[in-house]
Formats: structure tokens, sequence, C-alpha cells
């Protein structure tokens, strides 16, 4: 029901789905049918050892076999038209460069887009794509909802046009249950004069 309010949204948006949950092979199905973009949510390890990032997670004790191999199951799990996926979590992985080395060489392989999260500032993708020749997307703006409230989100979504004014670009991360009684209407409202100032959104799968 909550990935409902994102795909009836009046422009290009996507939606990233956490694998091995009752209802993800039904969110999945929910955003191809209504035609957004559909990412895989990959739970990663956190610094932080105490915080579990879920089924289907990527642990610092797995070979490069074994990232590979998980991350396949997932992609699959989703069902077909994938276009990326994304870290959930996973400060610990994504400063891993021999990890994140796997993961960029599944993505190659499953001929799908990486997006780091950027949840750490010493994450090594960035250093694991150069090292292939690759391309991969980063966050470059602030999170839409560390703080759930209209003016806090409002103040974020302006941040990140700052950034798209300078960078060309700005790739937003929300989360989809978090706050989903503010964001979706919020984005609805401000789409027309956004696009009225010359911006557009787009899926990374376009850029």
């Amino acid at each position: 029901e909550n990935v409902r309010r994102y795909t009836a949204l009046p422009f290009p948006i996507t939606i990233a789905v956490l694998p091995k949950l009752s209802e993800t092979k039904q969110c999945a199905a929910q955003i191809r049918a209504d035609g957004k973009e559909l990412m895989l949510h990959q739970p990663m390890q956190a610094e932080n050892l105490s915080i579990n990032p879920g089924a289907g997670k990527i642990s610092p004790d797995m070979t490069s076999y074994e990232v590979a191999a998980q991350i396949k199951e997932n992609l699959a799990e989703l069902g077909g038209g994938v276009k990326g996926f994304n870290n959930h979590e996973g400060s610990l992985i994504t400063g891993d460069i021999i990890k994140m080395g796997a993961v960029l060489e599944t993505a190659a392989s499953a001929g799908v887009y990486f997006l780091d999260s950027r949840t750490t500032a010493a994450s090594q993708a960035r250093q694991a794509a150069l090292e292939r020749d690759m391309h991969i997307f980063e966050r470059n703006a602030p999170f839409l909802d560390n703080a759930v409230s209209r003016d806090e989100m409002l103040s974020e979504i302006y941040k990140g046009l700052a950034v798209a004014n300078k960078a060309g670009y700005a790739i937003i991360i929300g989360h989809v249950d978090k706050s989903v009684d503010i964001l979706p209407k919020l984005l609805e409202e401000m789409y027309p004069y956004l696009v009225k100032k010359g911006y557009r959104f787009a899926t990374p799968s376009t850029l």
C-alpha cells in the first residue's frame, strides 16, 4: 500500500525493494505494473555490528563467490526488469575495496547498475569502479527524511536542488515506509513548480 503511494506519482521515480520479506515479490510486481524503475535494495553489513541489515545480506566473512551468489539470488527474487541495486546499510562492506570489487563485478555480469547510497564517507565503491573502468552512481545530496517532518524534508529537497544547480544533477534518497504520510504528497505538490523552473525528474538508468 505504501509503495502504491509512490508509484502513483506523475514523474519518473526509482523504488528499491529489500529481498526476502513477505511482501518483496508483490512490491516488485507493483512497481513494474505501474511503470516505475525497480531496484534491489541490497542489505550489507554496517560498521556497527549490532545492526542486522536483514536477510539476503552481504557480510564481511563472505567470499567473492558468495557475495556474487547472494546478489544474483536477490535480483532473481525480484523478477524481471530490475535496473540496478544500491546498498541498505553497508558501511562495513562499502568500505572494503575487495568486497566492493565483487559487488561491482556482479553488477556488470548481471547487466545492472550499482548506486552507492554513501552511508560512509570511507566508501571504496568509486575506487573499485575506477579500477574496473566502470561507471557507478552515487548519492550526492542529503537523505530526504532523516527527520520526518514536512519542513525538514522540504529543507532537504532544497539542498538537493542546490546540488543539482551546481553538479547538473542530484541523486536523492528517501524511505518508502518511514515518511509515506508526508513525502509523496510533498513531492507531488512541488513537481509542477520544479518543472516550471526547468528541473526534470529522472531515474539512474536514464542518466
